[in-house]
């Protein structure tokens, strides 16, 4: 056997995958992507995804595909998500929601936060609560105050989201009850709460404008560590004495598990790039949504770990049992 020749025939083999892989990575993409979001039309996730997603059009040289699918508290989207093929051509555009706290609401979750890779942190949107004018609330603890003795409802977006959680919280830390009323969407729960028909909410600035435009809504205070620029008048919850009642809304691009490396990179330059436009940044703070980027994809993963770690001490303290 001529062990020369065979050396020879496998470097050269090496060398013709070599250049296929590279080549292939450097095609990418080559036709649409189609990108999952997980809840409705309209809903905040959905309308920053609109933002950001064009941009990755322009920078790929590719359509982005939005396919919304919502209700049921993201499930039915992140199922479908987690079905798709890892060949890059399948996204997702996901949420606090989907990948921190429902892992530890729900018994029997049909999909695990291991189904997909991570690609990058976009944006995150500080949480505001909100009451209906009619109410005459202008301060949190006017709506304390007005629970411990009368009966109020909180609207969340669902099951697990940030605003549920956020009523929990605000529960457990004021010492009161409020009834949690969840919507399938944002859109349905803001109409409702402006309408007078529940009584707060937690949710984002971009969500909340159709009633503070017709002056149907209140802002009382926001949900992060410091005031925003966006709305620099607007206590914290933790400035007025609050403490646990502390969340902001994040959002970011995954993929199926399995996906080339080399795809996850090129996605995580193109969604950086893409936030690093001065328009994108205008476009989003006029939503109330601030850029947050990953350094990269496995910085973004281990930001997810601490995320569950520190939402399953938090599910636990406020005593959620698994549904």
């Amino acid at each position: 056997m001529n062990f020369d020749r065979m050396r020879t025939s496998l470097i050269a083999v090496g060398l013709v995958a070599a250049l296929g892989g590279s080549a292939g990575a450097q095609d990418y993409p080559s036709r649409p992507i189609d990108v999952i979001v997980p809840l409705p039309a309209g809903s905040a996730a959905d309308g920053v995804a609109r933002i950001v997603l064009p941009k990755l059009e322009e920078i790929l040289g590719q359509p982005m595909i939005i396919e919304n699918i919502g209700g049921a508290a993201h499930i039915p989207g992140m199922v479908r998500a987690s079905e798709q093929e890892p060949d890059g051509y399948h996204l997702l555009w996901a949420t606090i929601a989907d990948f921190s706290s429902n892992p530890h609401l729900y018994a029997d979750l049909p999909y695990d936060p291991a189904d997909f890779d991570p690609v990058g942190r976009a944006s995150a949107q500080t949480l505001i609560m909100a009451v209906p004018t009619s109410s005459g609330i202008t301060s949190p603890e006017q709506l304390v105050e007005k629970a411990k003795t009368e009966s109020l409802s909180y609207a969340s977006t669902g099951i697990g989201n940030s605003n549920h959680l956020l009523g929990e919280m605000l529960m457990r830390d004021a010492g009161i009850t409020l009834r949690h009323i969840p919507y399938e969407g944002g859109s349905a729960a803001v109409l409702d709460l402006m309408r007078g028909e529940t009584d707060v909410m937690f949710y984002s600035l971009s969500q909340f404008q159709p009633g503070l435009q017709t002056g149907e809504l209140t802002l009382l205070a926001i949900t992060a560590e410091q005031r925003s620029t966006f709305t620099p008048d607007l206590p914290t919850m933790k400035e007025l004495g609050y403490d646990d009642v502390l969340v902001s809304s994040w959002y970011g691009l995954f993929a199926p598990a399995g996906t080339p490396p080399e795809y996850i990179d090129r996605l995580f330059e193109a969604l950086n790039e893409a936030l690093a436009d001065p328009e994108i940044v205008a476009a989003l703070e006029q939503t109330g949504t601030e850029v947050w980027t990953s350094q990269s994809p496995a910085e973004f993963e281990e930001f997810l770990d601490t995320e569950r770690a520190r939402y399953s001490d938090l599910i636990e303290a406020i005593g959620l049992e698994k549904r």
